[in-house]
């Protein structure tokens, strides 16, 4: 489904006076940057909204979301309050940050429907849970040739950068980016490193990693959580920000996509990746008023995600990938933290497709992901764990023995199937 800007008249006159009406409060404030985030901080109003432009792309089929031949989507994944980007180019796929623990089934099920068995690259815009808390189940399923993350950094006591003890505790290759570097993926997209510019000791989030890359003539720019100070930094620095698409910085909240920094963009499209339920002031008035010129889509009005296409004549697709039935009859039939095992029984008379299919345990964030091929006799069980048919990666003891505890088991595309509580 192609989408076109329609702004009603009525929303550019509001907008317009919203704007007049912040210039004549900001008459007279000093030009730092820190002011500015101060008068802005105090002057903004919250509030959720919800963006009628998101419930009007309906659910399509996977086949029709991405027709055989797609060189290029970006998959912006419903992860809650939390931020996952999964880009495809061609046989490459990146992904930019990971959601968070909890929500790395979501992640999973994305990286199912993109049909991804290999990723050459994860960028962690910075080291909040909720952008790299789906990493460690990342690295237990997936080989990760390297992650890469914002030179300037949140420390530990030590001194020494959270995301770079966390890809030493993965064993991963790990390298930090400074502004003005260029990544190269496989010869076909150039993400360059906008910012941080400098090291904010107060607030991680305004040390995200934002990047910028072009595909088809259309520029694509993700701000991390950057908040309102970075924003300043990157407008002083003259950088070109101009861009067709925008994931907008701190999942929409009000401290963040400032009416400067929006109207440099000026996007044609914005996502916002949050649950508004979980974060009532995500998704905020302020920020969807920054952007009136754009379509607007949120995560949480997705089942899987906000997929976006590029075709190689630069025409933008936006589609809402809808979950297929899988037909499944699987249930987990017990769970035994003394032998640290989950059982899983097909009780349909047919043989059941375990391909891509996941098993998620609360307590650990342990996760398992069926190979491709795996399946399940009708009638018949199989166990998770040592000695079992399978085992969740890089786990020794996935279920708690002490804690109360529950496991999900989901189809390939994050239906949930059959959940066991502990």
């Amino acid at each position: 489904m192609k989408h076109t800007t329609n702004i009603p008249s009525s929303r550019i006159i509001c907008s317009a006076l919203a704007i007049l009406l912040l210039l004549f409060l900001f008459t007279g404030c000093a030009e730092s940057g820190d002011d500015s985030v101060s008068e802005q901080s105090a002057l903004f109003a919250s509030g959720p909204v919800t963006v009628p432009n998101a419930s009007s792309v309906a659910p399509v089929s996977l086949a029709d979301a991405l027709p055989d031949g797609t060189a290029f989507a970006v998959l912006f994944v419903n992860v809650g309050k939390a931020d996952a980007a999964i880009l495809r180019v061609g046989d490459a796929t990146v992904l930019i940050d990971t959601g968070s623990a909890e929500s790395a089934p979501q992640l999973f099920a994305a990286l199912n429907a993109l049909n991804v068995s290999s990723i050459d690259a994860v960028f962690l815009t910075h080291s909040h849970g909720d952008h790299l808390g789906g990493l460690d189940a990342l690295a237990a399923n997936y080989s990760i040739p390297v992650v890469y993350s914002p030179f300037f950094s949140e420390q530990d006591k030590n001194g020494v950068g959270k995301i770079t003890k966390r890809a030493e505790k993965l064993g991963l290759a790990h390298k930090e980016l400074k502004a003005g570097e260029t990544v190269t993926l496989k010869n076909e997209v150039s993400f360059h490193v906008l910012g941080p510019l400098e090291q904010n000791g107060e607030d991680d989030n305004d040390n995200s990693l934002v990047l910028q890359f072009s595909y088809g003539g259309k520029t694509f720019l993700f701000a991390g959580d950057m908040q309102f100070a970075e924003e300043q930094t990157l407008i002083n620095s003259g950088a070109n920000l101009k861009s067709d698409l925008l994931k907008v910085g701190n999942h929409g909240n009000p401290d963040a996509t400032g009416d400067d920094f929006a109207a440099l963009v000026f996007p044609a499209y914005a996502v916002v990746s949050t649950c508004t339920q979980e974060d009532p002031d995500s998704a905020n008035t302020r920020v969807t008023a920054a952007l009136a010129g754009s379509e607007i889509f949120v995560t949480q009005d997705f089942p899987i995600g906000v997929l976006l296409t590029c075709d190689s004549a630069g025409e933008l697709t936006v589609s809402n990938p809808a979950r297929n039935d899988a037909g499944l009859d699987v249930a987990i039939q017990s769970l035994d933290a003394d032998r640290q095992t989950v059982t899983l029984e097909n009780n349909s008379s047919s043989d059941a497709n375990l391909s891509g299919c996941i098993v998620f345990s609360a307590r650990s964030g342990a996760l398992l992901r069926f190979p491709d091929g795996a399946v399940l006799a009708a009638g018949q069980t199989l166990t998770i764990g040592s000695g079992g048919d399978f085992a969740f990666p890089n786990e020794d003891k996935p279920l708690s023995q002490k804690k109360s505890n529950t496991v999900t088991f989901y189809d390939s595309l994050g239906t949930r199937l059959s959940r066991y509580e502990q």
